[in-house]
């Protein structure tokens, strides 16, 4: 059976993806923070963007997905935001999502707390993925970073400014997941009903924050490594220290976990190329508004020419077209694709990124829209 009929859409893949790993992998990605409220609104106020279609058009043949960001062009209008841990949904998940993305010519950001590291993925993909980073107090240190990434061939830098103080994660909490997740009976029995997700942790070995650990003292143990994380890591980004990042980092600069008209003004003023419009997925504060709600703000602070990136609960391409009628310029999905990754391994990579096109592409055409850039004039 083709994977087209097996997986028509992410939604079936994300069942699919909750069978076939464990819940405390699971929880990890699909959770969101307290009562999980942020979570629903995005996907609420997500099918509250309505759009009106023109069928009288005189045009024929496909819509052209061909969006240009950041001084390139790119196939379609959407990457592989960045997403911690992914090695614990499925083992080498980054090492596949890159080169998918290399291959269809989308981006693909790595994170900092990814378990592949930026020397990995950047011989996987050259010149290809933009790097995330977490930002350390020491200014040295965060240049050791930069640096490794320049020399890795990453041209584009993304800084994210919405984590400025240790989370409380309920989920996370009721399953034990730290820096490790605390082995109890219930998981091992968990894992043991997950046959596939066992064998390839078994063959792979079980994820580790492979970017960071040449910055710790030798033969910490587990928790050890995570007090000293929290303590190396600068949580509350200013203005000034996003000036100091653009001394530092030659190539594009990216902003993300912007809800804020005067913010996003702020990261222009300082020579941001972008920003990311986010509430890092209903993961943060469960009051924050969603991306599409503060688009049209932002992007009338910010005006027609400064490129406004969305992230925040897109599932499919009509999700994706929403964001896009709303302001954006470029979407980035997490958790599709790794629904992808835990529903089918290697091949869900491509598949998800076939999936999206093709959703987005018909639902273009079906409105009336040639290009991304005219899907502003089909809102409401």
């Amino acid at each position: 059976m083709n994977l087209d009929r097996r997986f028509p859409c992410i939604a079936e893949m994300e069942k699919a993806a909750r069978r076939r790993i464990p819940k405390i992998a699971w929880d990890y990605l699909a959770g969101g923070i307290g009562l999980e409220a942020g979570l629903a609104r995005n996907r609420r106020m997500l099918d509250e963007v309505v759009l009106t279609p023109r069928y009288l058009g005189d045009w024929e043949g496909a819509p052209d997905l061909t969006t240009r960001l950041l001084g390139r062009d790119w196939s379609a209008p959407f990457g592989v935001a960045p997403v911690g841990l992914g090695g614990m949904i499925w083992p080498r998940s980054a090492e596949h999502l890159v080169r998918a993305a290399r291959d269809a010519n989308i981006p693909f950001a790595l994170s900092t707390v990814a378990n592949a590291t930026i020397e990995e993925i950047g011989r996987l993909a050259p010149g290809h993925p933009w790097f995330q980073l977490y930002a350390m107090k020491d200014r040295e240190m965060n240049r050791h970073v930069l640096g490794r990434a320049r020399a890795a061939g990453y041209d584009t830098l993304v800084i994210t400014v919405d984590v400025p103080k240790k989370m409380r994660r309920d989920r996370d909490m009721r399953n034990g997941l730290g820096w490790a997740p605390g082995w109890d009976v219930g998981l091992a029995l968990d894992i043991a009903r997950r046959p596939a997700w066992a064998w390839q942790m078994a063959l792979h070995g079980m994820p580790r924050f492979n970017n960071l650990t040449d910055y710790l003292p030798k033969g910490l143990g587990v928790e050890e490594i995570g007090r000293e994380l929290g303590r190396l890591r600068d949580g509350r980004i200013t203005a000034a220290k996003l000036g100091q990042y653009r001394e530092d980092w030659q190539g594009k600069l990216v902003i993300k976990g912007i809800l804020s008209p005067e913010e996003a003004v702020i990261c222009r003023d300082v020579g941001a190329d972008a920003v990311v419009v986010s509430n890092h997925g209903g993961r943060q504060i469960d009051a924050a508004r969603s991306a599409v709600e503060v688009l049209p703000a932002i992007r009338s602070a910010v005006g027609p020419d400064f490129p406004l990136i969305a992230d925040g609960g897109a599932r499919n391409g009509l999700d994706i077209m929403r964001m896009l009628a709303c302001g954006a310029n470029f979407v980035l999905l997490g958790r599709a694709f790794y629904f992808a990754m835990a529903a089918m391994g290697a091949p869900g990579a491509a598949h998800a990124i076939h999936v999206l096109k093709e959703e987005l592409a018909i639902t273009m055409g079906q409105l009336g829209a040639r290009r991304p850039e005219e899907l502003p004039g089909f809102l409401g």
